[in-house]
């Protein structure tokens, strides 16, 4: 069975919430850092592979702290250099463990369910491929990169993410491409956790 290590990118700044969005309630009194790796817990155990690892950074309070007290921390101490240092951060790791796959995924898509992701695992599965979700007309995280996608991924600068990578094995036909619309809400602002909460309501 293929190793397949799963990195939750939770180390941004959240400029644009005002605050650590991360421990924002969004289930009851579940945060969303919370709720993400209660999901992802669901998901790596059903699919047999290692627990979930979660990325911080800009927000280490002891709140943030505690919630991922039972989970291996990576610390991305260049947050504010952008996505792309913890893309990067992910890469690494993924490298050091020697894993034939790297799952990431962002704290803040919390409309996913754990089917979402166990889905994009099989598709993985399936043919050995790149595989990603597919929302908002566009290719995009969550996705599974191949051991052999590091090296891409540690080329990307700025505040990007690894969009360009996923695009260019679409367009060389060498994607899973998994549908999946509820990628498209994250929590970036106050005004989207309020819809959040509405529709959830």
């Amino acid at each position: 069975m293929p190793k397949i290590i799963t990195v939750i990118l939770a180390a941004g700044a959240s400029s644009r919430f005002n605050g650590a969005k991360i421990v924002a309630k969004v289930q009851g009194e579940q945060s969303l850092l919370a709720y993400c790796l209660q999901t992802l817990d669901h998901v790596t155990q059903t699919a047999g592979i290692a627990p979930a690892v979660v990325m911080l950074g800009a927000h280490q309070t002891d709140e943030v702290l505690a919630i991922t007290a039972k989970h291996h921390r990576l610390i991305n101490h260049d947050w504010q250099l952008g996505l792309s240092s913890s893309v990067k951060l992910a890469a690494r790791y993924a490298q050091s463990q020697q894993a034939d796959a790297l799952l990431i995924v962002l704290a803040d898509q919390v409309a996913l369910q754990g089917d979402d992701y166990l889905q994009l695992i099989q598709a993985y599965r399936h043919n050995n491929l790149t595989s990603s979700a597919f929302y908002r007309h566009s290719v995009g995280v969550p996705a599974i990169f191949l051991a052999k996608d590091i090296n891409a991924l540690l080329s990307i600068d700025g505040d990007k993410g690894a969009k360009s990578i996923l695009k260019q094995h679409d367009k060389n036909n060498s994607l899973n491409i998994i549908h999946m619309e509820q990628a498209q809400f994250d929590i970036d602002t106050p005004a989207d956790l309020a819809r959040w909460l509405d529709s959830a309501g």
